[in-house]
């Protein structure tokens, strides 16, 4: 809780305006993402969710700073008496003056609300008492507590300059912890773009592999660079939209399918609790708990019904509730890929005639193929060099065998 303005001076003043609005930012930054998700923005949202974070780490610094963190004890009750009063005088007068006023949706949103205050007082109650018996057991037995010094702030890159702030028994600090949060939001979106790299390599392949064949073929077959750059145009741009329809038709599919199976998850969610509990006491024995442990587990987080369902849908479906991927973007990344790559082979046409606008056709594409692969390797941490041979003996393999049908084809016509 905030001290009484008037006792602080104007540098304290400034340190508490400073901290309601990075808390405030933190607050607002996460609601924006929140928005550009549903949206379909996933690449904005983490830009939010990053800068959420470090607006976290700020405004800790900012609280250590000016005194306001004293030992868990009384960070305790202070909270304590802070969830009481919200619970018991804040939120109510708040519901009846949004009601006196007409405004349900605001009297909803405050009551959802005074009902988890209820039981973050409950949490932290239980906590104190907890912590308190732990505090006499340890006198009783005459030991000295240990105290970890918080005198030093936490950097903007989560880490303590000197000793830190310990919150754990294991030697978390405060700046391991916000950090690790940051973390896992900005890796998420990470393996999400990274999954768009199935998109790259696909529609960039194919762009290569389907247009040097043909090319090739109609190159050797015919010996009319009109023909062969119209025949090359014509394959390159129906197969840029081909492939861009299929990528965005195959990741709306996906994507409908999974909330199908979220929605159907929270319906039984609703209509069989019990049933739903006991599932997740299973899965937690399935990954190595004891059956006390799992039902532990699994009585706290059915205390709160959107984790419930968030965890259910993690362990049981094996899919991520949040919504990384975007159908839109899916296709754009494949056409694009596609019409950059399938332009490599025909470039040479533009300016070449004859076996020499074949050979260089050829080569580039092979060359296309050969950087693709050895990008695709060190992307997903596998040989590069294997990689790029193993795209590349494809690319031979079908410039071959459209060198083959380009020769073949015309001698069969002949002898018709």
């Amino acid at each position: 809780m905030a001290p009484d303005p008037l006792s602080l001076t104007k540098t304290e003043r400034n340190l508490w305006s400073a901290i309601v609005a990075e808390a405030l930012a933190h607050l607002k930054y996460n609601a924006y993402a929140h928005r550009a998700l549903e949206e379909g923005h996933p690449e904005v949202a983490q830009v939010f969710q990053e800068v959420a974070g470090a607006e976290t780490i700020h405004g800790m610094n900012h609280l250590r700073v000016s005194g306001a963190l004293h030992t868990t004890q009384v960070n305790l009750r202070t909270v304590t008496e802070g969830e009481s009063k919200e619970y018991s005088t804040m939120y109510p007068k708040m519901i009846q003056d949004a009601l006196d006023e007409g405004r349900q949706d605001a009297a909803d949103s405050f009551a959802l609300a005074m009902d988890r205050e209820r039981h973050h007082l409950e949490v932290f109650t239980n906590a104190l008492n907890l912590l308190d018996a732990k505090t006499e057991a340890i006198a009783a037995a005459g030991l000295e507590p240990v105290v970890a010094s918080s005198s030093n702030p936490v950097s903007a890159t989560g880490s303590a300059p000197g000793s830190a702030l310990t919150i754990d028994d294991d030697g978390i600090t405060m700046g391991d912890y916000v950090s690790a949060a940051t973390e896992i939001d900005r890796e998420r979106w990470r393996v999400a773009r990274l999954g768009r790299l199935r998109e790259v390599v696909f529609g960039a392949q194919d762009g290569l592999l389907s247009t040097v064949a043909l090319v090739t073929g109609v190159a050797v077959a015919v010996e009319n660079q009109t023909t062969v750059l119209v025949a090359g145009l014509a394959a390159a741009l129906p197969g840029m939209l081909s492939m861009a329809t299929g990528a965005f038709l195959g990741s709306r599919a996906e994507q409908d399918v999974q909330r199908a199976e979220i929605a159907r998850e929270a319906l039984e969610l609703e209509e069989n609790p019990a049933e739903e509990l006991a599932e997740l006491v299973v899965l937690y024995q399935r990954e190595g708990k004891t059956y006390q442990e799992a039902r532990h587990l699994a009585d706290e987080i059915s205390q709160d019904k959107d984790l419930w369902l968030r965890t259910l849908v993690e362990k049981e479906l094996g899919i991520s509730p949040d919504d990384t991927t975007n159908p839109m973007k899916d296709a754009l990344t494949m056409g694009i890929a596609f019409i950059l790559a399938a332009i490599i082979p025909i470039l040479p046409h533009f300016f070449m005639e004859g076996g020499a606008a074949i050979s260089v056709s050829i080569a580039a594409a092979l060359t296309g193929l050969f950087i693709l692969g050895v990008g695709k390797g060190r992307l997903v941490q596998r040989s590069p060099l294997l990689q790029g041979l193993e795209i590349l003996a494809i690319g031979a393999i079908s410039a071959g065998v459209g060198f083959g049908l380009g020769d073949l084809i015309p001698r069969i016509i002949d002898l018709s």
